[in-house]
């Protein structure tokens, strides 16, 4: 795969606006990652592109991102290549920054180049799991989980854990449209984004081509699982359940694990961005490791 394309030229690489078409190309290149930083994921990236303005290029089978707006800068993101790293510090006039880092790829820029303004917020941290623990929910720190799903299985007998296709797709958007406007939740920017991309996501199923699961209910989807497997580690990108339903959230946990994510690898349940609520619950599941994300400026 020798190629080099795009239609912005940066004067140094070819860029071009991520699309959806380009899922496929990126899940080649990224089918070897192994920083396990949620951001670096082929449905992600097509997910986000517009939010943050992604581009995307290759140059000798490498692999260079570039954010448009990243927390209000321009910032990139390659596979550890000294020469594209020389080539984008190069065309940004000695300096440039980069972004969606983990603690392995800050270390190769500390090893490799001068660097400065090291940022790391921990609202933006990824929480990153044992594949079996999530699987069997094993042991006393899981009681609680177990308890919910042992309720959830008691009250709803006849729940069905189901793929997402074509068929159903309809389905889940009436919920998806329930969920963002009548379960009296609190309505931000980025919620409206989300929203829209997730029916580009049902409409799409297929050419998305992600693990997904939904719950049904008296006939009636109850809530939703998406996410995709980079490397050896299962990326939960989407989760959205009705909590009028007793232990919905754990149950559906537990299922989407146990169908997509495989014995040896990982879970990442992406960040909390911050809200209390959030981190709490994803700390419940005892995390094997919370993934530090940097952003830096480096200098050739």
């Amino acid at each position: 795969m020798n190629m080099l394309f795009g239609v912005e030229k940066a004067g140094f690489m070819e860029f071009k606006k991520v699309t959806l078409d380009d899922i496929e190309m990126l899940s080649a290149s990224l089918a070897d990652y192994r920083g396990r930083v949620c951001d670096i994921s082929p449905a992600n990236l097509v997910f986000w592109r517009d939010y943050y303005d992604i581009s995307v290029c290759f140059d000798c089978d490498r692999l260079a991102l570039r954010f448009g707006d990243m927390d209000g800068f321009v910032s990139y993101w390659c596979d550890a290549s000294r020469a594209i790293i020389d080539k984008i510090i190069a065309h940004e006039g000695g300096e440039a920054r980069f972004s969606c880092l983990s603690e392995q790829e800050k270390e190769f820029f500390f090893q490799n180049y001068s660097c400065g303004e090291l940022l790391h917020e921990r609202d933006w941290d990824d929480y990153l799991y044992r594949a079996e623990d999530i699987m069997t929910l094993a042991g006393k720190k899981y009681c609680g989980q177990r308890n919910h799903i042992n309720k959830f299985n008691k009250l709803y007998p006849d729940a069905e854990f189901v793929e997402i296709t074509a068929q159903n797709a309809a389905e889940v958007k009436e919920f998806c449209y329930g969920y963002f406007h009548e379960f009296g939740r609190e309505r931000a920017d980025v919620a409206e984004y989300e929203e829209s991309k997730l029916y580009e996501q049902l409409d799409c199923i297929e050419k998305y081509s992600q693990h997904t699961l939904a719950v049904f209910i008296d006939g009636a989807v109850a809530g939703f699982s998406i996410g995709e497997t980079v490397g050896d580690t299962l990326i939960v990108h989407t989760e959205k359940a009705d909590t009028r339903f007793a232990g919905v959230y754990p149950a559906l946990v537990k299922a989407f694990a146990c169908r997509y994510a495989t014995e040896g690898g990982y879970i990442n349940r992406e960040e909390d961005c911050g809200e209390a609520g959030l981190r709490t619950s994803k700390l419940s599941y005892h995390p094997t490791e919370i993934i530090k994300k940097y952003s830096l400026i480096a200098r050739a």
